[in-house]
């Protein structure tokens, strides 16, 4: 649980320093946003971890109080690489921390319990529209 918090806290921590840097996307590279919805309802502060099936860097982000989120590949290169991928989402709070709203199921946490594919040359907007039951 204590590797989980901090793992939490370190992917936070790359991301907001990434958050306001841009520089020469990779061509293996793809811009990825989305939506994160369980039931029908926006899933906030909830983390987006895309892992390449063919190997490489894992791609995270984190949604908004909407439920939107855009994927950082490196601290100053925004995406994901270009293939299909393993994905997982989990906004379940460090101890101590409020839970927000609508919370992620536990089953979406675990890698590969969803999948996606990245595509070149285009704006990959990749929407999630989970359901507890």
């Amino acid at each position: 649980m204590i590797m989980r918090n901090l793992s939490y806290g370190l992917i936070l921590a790359a991301m907001m320093l990434g958050s306001g840097c841009t520089s020469s996307v990779p061509s293996n590279v793809a811009e990825v946003t989305g939506l994160v919805t369980v039931d029908g309802k926006p899933a906030a502060e909830a983390m987006v971890s895309f892992s390449p099936t063919g190997g490489g860097r894992t791609s995270f982000g984190l949604t908004d109080d909407k439920g939107q989120y855009r994927l950082i590949y490196t601290n100053d290169i925004r995406g994901a690489i270009i293939g299909d991928h393993m994905v997982s989402i989990s906004n379940t709070p460090p101890p101590g921390k409020p839970s927000p709203a609508v919370l992620v199921p536990a089953k979406f946490g675990k890698p590969g319990s969803l999948t996606a594919n990245v595509e070149q040359g285009s704006r990959n907007e990749i929407n999630f529209e989970l359901v507890s039951k």
